[in-house]
């Protein structure tokens, strides 16, 4: 497996001294950030041995995916220039977790919301297809979202999308909080091409191998092969200290 953390271009520093393989930020921050910002980052990136090989938080919520306020243009034209940006970052993998973009307004039932994030999933694939991306579809809970709130009703999704550059994500974190069982994992198989973890009493950093089923959670990885990457997602007091310990953890779980 390759190990990352979702974190801001700032600490890619910290991530590359630590033996993380890359970082982690949103594709919203990049998005909105001035030309001159936007170019002292790209330095940033050249001169590290690491890259941003994965990015997380695809739209603002103030770009909205279902309803009336839904505007394809702008959908589009955000993309296009957005994905432009982070590719010169290294980005090979996109999620598409969103809550707040994605989420279903009321007045609207969940059967036309699902019908309009599959034309969207579609839009998002044959754009990200252009720039070389793989587009992965992230399972939020259901505080942050009403709509595709597991594993399982992901790989649906997914399914039905049938699109070679929109694939799934599983999140620990949000499975944890779910009570979702880990055999999701083995019905995902093939399509299951990024994770996320976090330790979910608090998502914070894990640090041991008891204080959460991770065991399962990596036992499942292994019987379908799985070996892409997986970032940390979560709050620390001190990277520095929580991310060495997280990334021995993390090792040491793929060994087991």
């Amino acid at each position: 497996m390759r190990f990352g953390i979702c974190t801001s271009i700032d600490n890619m520093a910290t991530a590359e001294r630590l033996g993380f393989d890359y970082i982690e930020p949103t594709v919203a921050s990049f998005a909105s950030m001035s030309e001159e910002s936007f170019e002292a980052a790209v330095g940033l990136v050249d001169r590290s041995k690491i890259k941003c090989e994965a990015f997380n938080v695809l739209f603002p919520s103030y770009i909205k995916l279902v309803g009336k306020e839904y505007d394809e243009g702008v959908m589009v034209g955000y993309l296009k220039s957005a994905f432009q940006r982070i590719v010169r970052l290294g980005a090979r993998i996109v999620v598409f977790g969103s809550g707040g973009a994605r989420r279903v307004p009321e007045g609207i039932d969940m059967a036309e919301g699902r019908s309009r994030l599959i034309k969207v999933f579609h839009i998002v694939g044959d754009i990200a297809s252009g720039f070389g991306l793989t587009i992965v579809v992230e399972p939020l809970n259901k505080g942050e979202t009403n709509i595709i709130n597991s594993v399982r009703e992901g790989l649906d999704y997914v399914e039905e999308v049938d699109h070679p550059n929109v694939h799934l994500l599983a999140d620990f974190y949000h499975m944890r909080l779910e009570n979702e069982p880990m055999d999701s994992i083995r019905k995902a198989g093939p399509v299951l091409k990024h994770l996320h973890i976090a330790n979910s009493k608090g998502r914070i950093y894990p640090r041991s191998v008891d204080e959460d089923e991770y065991r399962a959670f990596f036992r499942a990885l292994k019987d379908i092969g799985y070996d892409g990457r997986i970032s940390i997602e979560g709050s620390t007091q001190d990277l520095a200290v929580d991310g060495l310990v997280a990334l021995s953890l993390l090792k040491t779980l793929t060994g087991m």
